[in-house]
């Protein structure tokens, strides 16, 4: 069922209403927008969702990659199609490569998919590389220094389609570069980096407003007196109002409890959960072969990581976006309304997106799960991309 279905209602579902709270009703989607919620609600389409929760279609803002797709070599047509069968109706797919590199895997999605416009789950490129300080998983050759010519590079290739870039504060540049890409409604994010508090506020006051993985390549302080916790750059970015920490959420990037102090200290409004997924994501436990190379990753289960293999090195997740959400709720133990909050909600705020939220005019991007939390359909703009 892919083809358009105009006025389609949704039936007795159990939907999560603007305020938070989860109510039987019907949902009417006409135009690719949230019509009506009500009930007895009449459309030339319906779908059964009596003892189904529907919810806001998963926003996952950091990923590059799923089960043998990855998009430095793939398609996003095929990507997309995967990502709908794992709930998610908005994506930004993760460019991480050198500048050249990065100029041609834009230009070629932009070329093979008319400007993005036959892929609307694709919301634009995130752009991880290259102005890091500190590579992670990714080898020191994917690196660049901060230049007029290689940000117009990739400007001219990303043809107004990035909207959200990692920049490492401590680099020569970065806030004049941060302020620059603000200006043009990109959001930059603060990202593996070894930065100190002051150069971190100064790339906020620059207009960073997301940080990349938080706890993830983030150095540890010095203690510089014994016994005297020192204070460092995490500390402060857990105080820091004006930023929205994205979380690896499979509890191996980031250990329970300091996902629970981000929500602490952050609140939901400000944590987004995202997969920082590449290929081999939600594929079984097993050893795999990168495309295109002769590298090697070994996937345990779903919430333990993406690992290089003979070094174990962790290198992304193997998480999909509903693993975020049933993480959300069986490993961290939140309700149903947060997990969406924090798997729809806060990056759909953080981007300037009219979804996240089933309320009359909203996006009609939706999800029905059943009471287990396994996905039956997936509809984005009032079409059905998946059914069970």
């Amino acid at each position: 069922m892919s083809a358009c279905t105009p006025d389609l209602v949704i039936k007795a579902g159990t939907v999560l209403c603007q305020n938070g709270e989860l109510c039987v009703s019907d949902v009417l989607l006409e135009g690719g927008r949230i019509k009506q919620i009500g009930v007895n609600l009449k459309g030339e389409a319906y779908i059964d969702g009596a003892g189904a929760y529907v919810l806001p279609g998963l926003i996952d803002t950091h990923t590059g990659g799923i089960g043998f797709i990855e998009l430095e070599t793939g398609a996003l047509r095929d990507f997309a199609e995967a990502e709908a069968a794992c709930g998610a109706t908005t994506l930004y797919a993760n460019v991480g490569s050198s500048p050249d590199h990065s100029a041609r895997i834009m230009e070629r999605h932009r070329r093979e998919t008319n400007e993005l416009a036959d892929v609307p789950q694709i919301a634009g490129f995130r752009l991880e590389l290259p102005y890091l300080a500190r590579p992670g998983a990714a080898t020191k050759d994917r690196l660049a220094p901060i230049t007029p010519e290689n940000t117009q590079l990739l400007l001219d290739a990303g043809g107004g389609h990035i909207k959200i870039w990692d920049i490492s504060p401590e680099l020569p540049g970065a806030a004049e570069l941060i302020r620059g890409l603000s200006s043009r409604g990109i959001v930059c994010s603060i990202c593996h980096t070894d930065a100190t508090i002051a150069q971190a506020r100064t790339a906020v006051e620059a207009g960073a407003r997301l940080v990349t993985h938080m706890f993830d390549t983030f150095v540890l302080p010095e203690m510089t007196d014994p016994g005297v916790y020192p204070a460092g750059l995490v500390d402060y970015l857990l105080i820091e109002d004006r930023v929205t920490c994205g979380i690896i959420a499979d509890g191996t990037h980031v250990h329970p409890l300091l996902v629970e102090k981000a929500f602490r200290c952050k609140t939901p409004r400000r944590v987004a959960f995202v997969t920082d997924a590449t290929f081999a994501s939600g594929l079984p436990p097993g050893e795999y072969t990168h495309p295109g190379t002769s590298d090697t990753f070994e996937v345990g289960e779903r919430n333990q990581g993406r690992r290089r293999a003979g070094t174990g090195m962790l290198s992304g997740s193997a998480l999909t976006p509903l693993d975020l959400f049933r993480n959300a709720v069986t490993l961290f133990g939140k309700d149903i309304a947060t997990a969406s909050q924090v798997c729809s909600t806060t990056a759909a705020r953080v981007m300037g997106l009219n979804k996240g939220e089933i309320a009359i005019g909203r996006d009609a991007d939706l999800i029905i799960l059943d009471s287990d939390l396994e996905l039956l359909y997936t509809i984005a703009a009032g079409t059905v991309l998946y059914e069970h």
